[in-house]
């Protein structure tokens, strides 16, 4: 994938005494969305080896098509907090 470098996204999860952040970049010409976790920074219980990884970004966890080219922040933070609850990170 080549990422749009003019297009990212910072969402984080800070509910419950959580400091959890997640970075989104947006592929070239393209309305998808990859969401990346630094799984070794925050020390989360995740298995690493099911998620490729990008050096500086962390952890490709999630990819999203969606119908407009920006996400907002309460679209991604809403994505963020899906992905969380279902690895059971939160």
């Amino acid at each position: 994938m080549i990422f749009d470098d003019r297009y990212h996204l910072h969402v984080g999860y800070y509910e419950d005494q959580q400091d959890l952040e997640a970075i989104f970049l947006k592929v070239k010409d393209q309305k998808i969305w990859c969401m990346f976790f630094e799984n070794s920074f925050y020390k989360c219980n995740l298995a690493e080896e099911h998620y490729p990884s990008i050096e500086g970004f962390g952890l490709l966890v999630g990819i999203y098509s969606i119908e407009s080219e920006d996400l907002s922040v309460d679209q991604g933070s809403k994505l963020f907090k899906t992905f969380l609850d279902n690895n059971n990170l939160i």
